[in-house]
C-alpha cells in the first residue's frame, strides 16, 4: 500500500472514531448531565493520554466535548507525515474519551478483561521493568488462530515480556490455552479494538511518573517515549479503518508497530514482516530490548521467568509444605571447598509418589555452596535466590523465606513426573549458572522425613539469628563504602539510589549486602561502589564521597544529599519506592503512606498524587520516597527526629513495622482510622500527648 492510500484510510478511520466519541459523550450527558464527573479509577492523571500530550486534566462530560473539538483540529495539522501521526494520536485520544465515558457509566470491565490499569499497579510492574526481570512490553492486537498464538506467545514468554492484549486476538490466546492475567504477564485489556488505548495511556504515564517530564510538554513526552520506553506493538492481519489509525497513533507515540499487514514502512516506526513469527525478534531489535535465555534445569516440566508468580489453588494441589500447616525451612550455608561435594543431591525421606495426594508434609532444603569468591556475609543474599529459582518452575509455587516458606506442587506437575528431588536439580543448576564467577561447588539436601526436618529446623533458626545479629550491628560508620543503584535511570534519568547498611533502596528490593554481591558479580552493572569520603554531617548523613558520586551519576542534576533528612537536600525519589514520607506543616510532623493505600492521606493527597509530585529523580524538600525497611533503621530520618516526628501512618504500615516503633510512641501515632483531616490530627495528637506537641508549645 502506498503512503497516501494509507493516510486516506487513517483519516477515514479517525473521522469515524471521533464521531463515535462525540455520540458517546452526548448520550452520557443526556443520561448523567453535562457536569457529571468522568474519570478512570486509581490514577491522578485524569485521562492520562490527553493529560500527557496537552496538559489538560479533564473532569466532566462538558470538558470532554470541548477536548474532542481540539482533537479534531489536531488531526488536520501539518505535512503528510506529521498529519499521519497527529491523526493517529487524535484517534487514540478520541478512544480514550469513549472509554472514559464508558467507565463513568459501567464502572468496570467484565472479567477476565482488565481495562484501565491503575497507577499503583503500574508502579508495581515498573520495578520488574527497571531491574530487567521484565525486559520490555509488547502490545498485541489483530486476529490469529490459537495455533498461531501459541507459537508467538511462546516466543514472548521465553523472553519474559509483558504482553498487553486488545481486540479479537484475545480469542486466539484463549484457544491457545494460555492463562490470562497480570500474574501470567498476558494482560487482556478488552475484547474490542478501542480498548487498546489502555496500553497507550499506560505507556504514556512512564515519562510523567518516572521521567520527571511535565504534562503538556508534548515533544519531550514523545521523545521520552521513543528513546526510553521499551515497548513495541504487534498487529496481525487486520488492516481496516479502525486498526490503521491505531497503527498511526502508536507510531506517533514513538512505539514501533510490527505487522504482517500491507502498510507503508516508516523507518523504525512501522515495519512490515512477511513471517509473523519474526515480529518479536524485530520488535526487540528496534527497541534495543535485550534478554538472557534462561538455563533450564534437568526437570520434566517447563522452566522460566514467565512462571514466576504462578498460584496453585487447593483444588489443583498435589501436595504442600509449610504454610503454617507443617514445619518447613530453607537454609543456605557457605562452606569450605573440602566440605562440599559438587553435584551431590540427596533426598532424605519420601518422594512425591509416597505422599498422600492433597496432604501437607514437612520439608527442609539445605544448600551448601563453596567457592573462592563466596563470603559468609553473602549467605542471606544468596539464600533469597531460592525463592526466585524455585518459583520459575512450572507447577511449583514458592512463597516466603527461611522457616516461613509455603510450597505447593500441582497435580499437573506431579502427573508430568516432577519429583521433590528435582528441587535439588533446580538449585544445583541455577546457582552454578547464575553465579559462575564465585560459586565452584554446590550440594543440596532435600528433607521430607519429619524427624530430620524437626532436628534441622532448630539448627537453621540458630544460624538465622546469628546472621540477623551481624547484619543488625552493621552501621554506616563501620563499613568502608556504600553502594549505589541506577536501575531506575531507564525511567528516571537523574535518579541515583544510595544504599547503606542503614538505608535500604527505595524499592525495598536491594539491601547493602544485596548491592555488594551485585557489584562483585558484575562491576559494570547497575550497582556501583560509593566511596564515603569525609563525613560532613553525621546526623543528617552527608558525605563528600556520596555528593561527588551522585553529582556524577545524576549528570550534574543533584549536588548534595542528606541520607537521613526530609529537609534541605533530601535523597532523590524515582517512582518505584514502597512508601512516601511527607511533611505536614500544620502540625510540624511527618506522615508515612505505603504504595498500596488508595485513599487520600491526612493531608488530602493520595499516594499517587504525591508520587507524581516527588518522583522522576527529583529532589523535593518535604517529600521522600523510601523503602519500608528504612522505617526499621535506627537512622530513619534521625536528623528530623525519627519516630518522635512521625504523627500519621497508614494502619497497615504501622502494624508491619510495629516492632521498630518505640512502645511509648506507638499509640500516639495516628492512622486513617484516627484522623482523616488536619483538624482531626491536631486534636488526636494533643489528646495523645505526642512529642510533637511540645514543638507547638515552644513555638507559641
Amino acid at each position: 500500500m502506498l503512503f497516501k492510500e494509507f493516510l486516506v484510510l487513517v483519516r477515514r478511520g479517525v473521522e469515524e472514531i471521533l464521531s463515535k466519541a462525540v455520540d458517546s459523550v452526548s448520550k452520557a450527558a443526556e443520561q448523567l448531565g453535562k457536569d457529571a464527573e468522568v474519570a478512570f479509577p486509581g490514577t491522578v492523571y485524569g485521562l492520562p493520554l490527553i493529560y500527557a500530550l496537552t496538559g489538560r486534566k479533564l473532569g466532566s462530560l462538558e470538558s470532554l466535548r470541548g477536548e474532542l473539538v481540539s482533537t479534531k483540529l489536531l488531526a488536520m495539522k501539518k505535512d503528510e507525515l506529521t498529519s499521519l501521526y497527529n491523526s493517529g494520536l487524535a484517534a487514540l485520544m478520541a478512544m480514550e474519551v469513549s472509554e472514559a465515558v464508558n467507565f463513568s457509566t459501567v464502572k468496570a470491565y467484565p472479567k477476565p478483561y482488565v481495562g484501565f490499569i491503575s497507577d499503583t499497579t503500574f508502579r508495581e510492574l515498573s520495578l520488574s521493568l527497571a531491574d530487567g526481570t521484565v525486559p520490555g512490553i509488547a502490545v498485541l492486537t489483530g486476529r490469529a488462530s490459537g495455533e498461531e498464538m501459541h507459537s508467538l506467545l511462546g516466543e514472548l514468554k521465553d523472553r519474559n515480556i509483558l504482553v498487553l492484549l486488545a481486540g479479537p486476538i484475545i480469542k486466539g490466546v484463549k484457544e491457545a490455552g494460555y492463562e490470562l492475567g497480570l500474574e501470567s504477564k498476558l494482560v487482556p485489556l478488552g475484547e474490542s479494538y478501542p480498548s487498546i488505548v489502555y496500553a497507550a495511556n499506560l505507556l504514556v504515564r512512564t515519562p510523567l511518573m518516572f521521567g520527571g517530564v511535565e504534562a503538556g510538554r508534548r515533544e519531550e513526552i514523545l521523545s521520552y517515549m521513543k528513546h526510553r520506553v521499551p515497548a513495541f506493538m504487534i498487529l496481525l492481519r487486520e488492516l481496516s479503518e479502525v486498526t490503521a489509525p491505531i497503527i498511526a497513533g502508536f507510531a506517533g507515540l514513538g512505539v514501533p508497530v510490527i505487522t504482517d499487514a500491507d502498510i507503508p514502512e516508516i523507518p523504525r516506526l512501522t515495519i512490515k514482516v512477511d513471517d509473523y513469527m519474526k515480529s518479536v525478534e524485530v520488535g526487540c531489535e528496534v527497541k534495543g530490548i535485550k534478554y538472557k535465555r534462561v538455563v533450564k534445569p534437568p526437570i520434566p516440566v517447563d522452566y522460566g521467568p514467565s512462571f514466576e508468580g504462578e498460584r496453585i489453588r487447593k483444588e489443583n494441589m498435589y501436595v504442600e509444605f509449610g504454610g503454617a500447616k507443617t514445619e518447613a525451612f530453607e537454609l543456605l550455608r557457605i562452606r569450605k571447598p573440602g566440605e562440599v561435594s559438587d553435584g551431590h543431591i540427596e533426598l532424605v525421606g519420601p518422594d512425591l509418589e509416597e505422599l498422600a495426594e492433597g496432604s501437607p508434609a514437612p520439608l527442609g532444603i539445605i544448600v551448601d555452596l563453596a567457592g573462592e569468591g563466596v563470603e559468609r556475609d553473602l549467605e542471606a543474599v544468596l539464600e533469597r535466590r531460592i525463592h526466585q529459582f524455585l518459583n520459575r518452575c512450572k507447577g511449583l509455587m514458592h512463597i516466603g523465606s527461611r522457616d516461613e516458606i509455603w510450597i505447593r506442587i500441582s497435580k499437573e506437575a506431579a502427573k508430568a513426573g516432577l519429583k521433590i528431588r528435582n528441587i535439588g536439580d533446580i538449585l544445583y543448576t541455577m546457582y552454578h549458572s547464575t553465579f559462575p564467577r564465585i560459586v565452584e561447588k554446590v550440594q543440596v539436601s532435600v528433607i521430607t522425613d519429619p524427624i530430620q526436618v524437626s532436628k534441622m529446623i532448630g539448627e537453621a533458626r540458630r544460624l538465622y539469628m546469628e546472621r540477623d545479629k551481624k547484619v543488625k550491628e552493621l552501621t554506616e560508620e563501620e563499613v568502608d563504602a556504600f553502594y549505589g543503584c541506577t536501575l531506575c535511570q531507564s525511567f528516571a534519568p537523574t535518579h541515583v539510589c544510595v544504599i547503606t547498611p542503614e538505608r535500604v533502596s527505595l524499592c525495598g528490593a536491594t539491601s547493602w549486602l544485596d548491592a555488594k554481591i551485585s557489584y562483585k558479580l558484575d562491576p559494570s552493572g547497575p550497582n556501583f561502589i560509593v566511596l564515603k569520603g569525609r563525613c560532613l554531617d553525621p546526623v543528617k548523613g552527608e558525605w563528600t564521597g556520596v555528593n561527588e558520586t551522585v553529582l556524577d551519576k545524576s549528570h550534574g542534576s543533584t549536588k548534595r544529599v542528606y541520607l537521613h533528612s526530609i529537609f534541605g537536600f533530601p535523597h532523590t525519589s524515582c517512582g518505584c519506592f514502597e512508601a512516601i514520607a511527607f511533611y505536614i506543616p500544620e502540625v510540624d510532623g511527618i506522615g508515612v503512606v505505603h504504595r498500596g493505600f488508595k485513599e487520600a492521606t491526612v493531608n488530602g493527597m493520595t499516594f499517587s498524587t504525591m508520587a507524581g509530585f516527588c518522583g522522576g529523580g527529583k529532589q523535593v524538600e518535604g517529600f521522600l520516597g523510601i523503602g519500608v525497611n528504612y522505617l526499621r533503621s535506627k537512622k530513619f530520618l534521625v536528623a528530623d527526629g525519627g519516630f518522635n516526628r512521625v504523627v500519621w501512618m497508614t494502619s497497615e504500615l504501622k502494624e508491619r513495622v510495629k516492632e521498630s516503633i518505640p512502645r511509648d510512641l506507638y499509640d500516639k501515632i495516628a492512622t486513617e482510622k484516627d484522623a482523616s483531616s488536619i483538624r482531626d490530627l491536631q486534636v488526636f495528637l494533643r489528646e495523645a500527648a505526642h512529642p510533637v506537641v511540645q514543638r507547638w508549645d515552644k513555638k507559641a
